[in-house]
């Protein structure tokens, strides 16, 4: 089954840029969650969603026990963000606030019950969206860690590096315009969207360097082919999960 589902490479094999050596170890406080939390990051343009969705129809492919959500999308808060951005009302502070209640709405309702129930649960975005640009934003990055301190590490967090044009191309190829907030416009860094795309993004690649080191992420080469990274994105998971252990229970 496995090898009707694998994406026929379309260049010659390489491996993610960055890698950790060791799976992340579990404290003992999330032991009675047997799950596989993975998430994605990287900028925008960069393909993230791209990869963890078709991550996600691979697992579900295998009769996996799989769940998935994206960051921004608690139905409690999300119209109240919103109205936030449409008006432009939000401070830095407000703004990280907004988004740590959405992601502490679906992690009670649907990521930690999952990862109890032994699901392996996707997140397209996780709190490191929010360690990267709420501290590019002047959020101090203490404040943010215990402001999501309640949440687990993943298991695997993939992230996806290309550089700033590429990203801007792929971006401004999609749809007419950027986005006030993605380009960083309420930080006052240009007048012109797109030179204040390139600063206010800039500062983000940064921070997820950083974060790279801090939290062992695995990065990939997101300029390459879709269907390439999707191969080495399985290859990790694969070789990082018993994935026979999530397997639907077929009645007999």
């Amino acid at each position: 089954m496995s090898d009707e589902l694998l994406v026929e490479p379309h260049e010659p094999h390489r491996p993610p840029i960055e890698r950790r050596a060791q799976p992340l170890e579990r404290p003992l406080k999330w032991q009675g969650a047997p799950g596989v939390l993975i998430a994605v990051e990287g900028l925008d343009g960069s393909g993230k969603s791209t990869q963890i969705r078709l991550l996600h129809s691979w697992l579900q492919g295998l009769q996996l026990r799989v769940h998935f959500t994206e960051w921004n999308s608690s139905g409690l808060v999300k119209g109240a963000t919103r109205r936030g951005k449409k008006m432009q009302l939000l401070t830095p502070t407000t703004f990280s606030l907004v988004h740590a209640t959405d992601f502490a709405d679906r992690y009670e309702r649907q990521i930690l019950p999952m990862l109890r129930a032994g699901y392996i649960v996707l997140c397209d975005r996780y709190i490191f969206t929010s360690y990267a640009r709420d501290a590019v934003r002047g959020c101090d990055p203490g404040w943010l860690r215990e402001l999501y301190g309640f949440a687990r590490i993943p298991d695997f967090t993939l992230y996806f590096k290309l550089p700033l044009e590429t990203a801007l191309g792929r971006i401004l190829e999609g749809r007419p315009q950027l986005k006030y907030f993605e380009a960083g416009m309420d930080l006052n860094l240009s007048t012109n969207i797109e030179d204040s795309f390139r600063i206010f993004q800039s500062r983000v690649m940064q921070q997820y360097e950083q974060l790279t080191t801090e939290f062992g992420f695995t990065g990939f080469d997101a300029t390459r082919n879709v269907h390439d990274q999707q191969n080495d994105v399985r290859a990790v998971i694969g070789s990082g999960i018993d994935l026979s252990r999530y397997r639907t229970r077929v009645p007999l």
